[in-house]
């Protein structure tokens, strides 16, 4: 189902069994490079690649999860389960990145994402 299908329901999980109850936005950057073009002064277009670490960034529903220790923790694993449309994705060595701004007005949170090593994807 996975190639064609997207949203539905979406958990994510840290290794720690923790469920991060996702709200709106899920978006991933999941290669390991990144690559500019550079034009030579010749006409010809030469490329670099530059390493660049798997991301995530999510919006999530604030109940009540110590950001703090979380955003000193070591690193751990998430894993981004989509029940509906059977794909998984499993973040390795993550630590989370930015600075959390709670929305109290719709219990929002918003201004993280993570950075991982690895990066692998199943589909059922």
């Amino acid at each position: 189902m996975g190639k064609k299908d997207f949203g539905g329901l979406i958990r994510m999980k840290l290794s720690s069994g923790e469920v991060i109850s996702l709200r709106g936005t899920l978006n991933m950057n999941t290669s390991g490079v990144s690559s500019e073009a550079i034009a030579n002064q010749d006409g010809s277009v030469d490329r670099t690649m530059t390493p660049q670490p798997r991301r995530a960034e999510f919006t999530f529903a604030d109940r009540g999860l110590n950001h703090d220790k979380l955003m000193k923790s070591d690193r751990f694993n998430v894993t981004f389960i989509e029940d509906t449309t059977g794909v998984t994705h499993f973040f390795t060595k993550a630590f989370l990145v930015g600075d959390p701004q709670k929305n109290r007005i719709n219990g929002e949170v918003t201004g993280l994402s993570i950075a991982a090593e690895g990066y692998r994807k199943t589909e059922e």
